[in-house]
């Protein structure tokens, strides 16, 4: 069996049974189809500051925040959520 560029080796046609039906070929071909994309330094280290810097805020705005606005935002949205609070 010649190979083609591109070609995964469990795509090939000989690693698919013939007994396997269309349906187990059709979710096998897609599920080996996907590949993680891999960011650059750059993107994972704006991903990762842009998380410290919300983290700080939301610990820094609930340790500043007083108890009545604490609980009437967590009050706030649990009717959000459609949660019964009483």
């Amino acid at each position: 069996m010649t190979r083609e560029p591109g070609d995964l080796p469990s795509l090939a046609k000989a690693a698919i049974p013939a007994a396997v039906t269309e349906v187990d070929a059709m979710t096998r071909t897609a599920l080996s189809a996907v590949h993680p994309i891999a960011a650059p330094a750059q993107a994972r280290f704006a991903i990762a500051a842009f998380a410290l810097a919300l983290g700080a805020f939301l610990v820094w705005g609930a340790g500043f925040a007083s108890a009545d606005a604490l609980h009437d935002t967590a009050h706030d949205a649990r009717h959000a959520m459609g949660l019964p609070c009483h």
